[in-house]
């Protein structure tokens, strides 16, 4: 059940509080640069102080996102309120984007990039029941 959502022109965050769960919907065409990361985690972190969120995100369609926003995505810092990240889009060139992402920032918290949104979301409940 979704309890709040938080909508901008650039993505959509749904927060379902019972699974400490995060959907994250990247819209389509949009460029993702610091502030709009920025201005997301401050709205997040005002509904929900000190919750930690397992995020699906979603990239359906073509994005881009800007270096200095995929560098600051990997740190420590901006993710203390993330445990986990599953990633989909049956977006070939945003998949392969995501694992080279991967590879290259070695983000703070376990990612995973899937082609689907069920194998994402059956990682994303393992990675739940790990910490129960």
């Amino acid at each position: 059940m979704v309890n709040e959502i938080i909508e901008t022109d650039k993505y959509t965050m749904k927060i379902h509080d019972q699974e400490c769960l995060l959907e994250y919907i990247v819209k389509e065409g949009v460029k993702l640069d610091v502030d709009e990361l920025l201005e997301g985690k401050k709205a997040l972190t005002k509904l929900r102080p000190g919750v930690r969120f397992f995020v699906l995100a979603e990239g359906i369609e073509f994005f881009t996102i800007s270096k200095e926003a995929r560098d600051l995505c990997a740190t420590a810092e901006y993710s203390d309120n993330t445990i986990a990240i599953a990633f989909y889009t049956p977006n070939i060139s945003l998949l392969l984007m995501g694992e080279m992402y991967n590879k290259i920032n070695k983000p703070a918290v376990p990612t995973k990039i899937f082609s689907q949104r069920d194998t994402a979301e059956e990682w994303l409940r393992e990675q739940m029941k790990k910490l129960k």
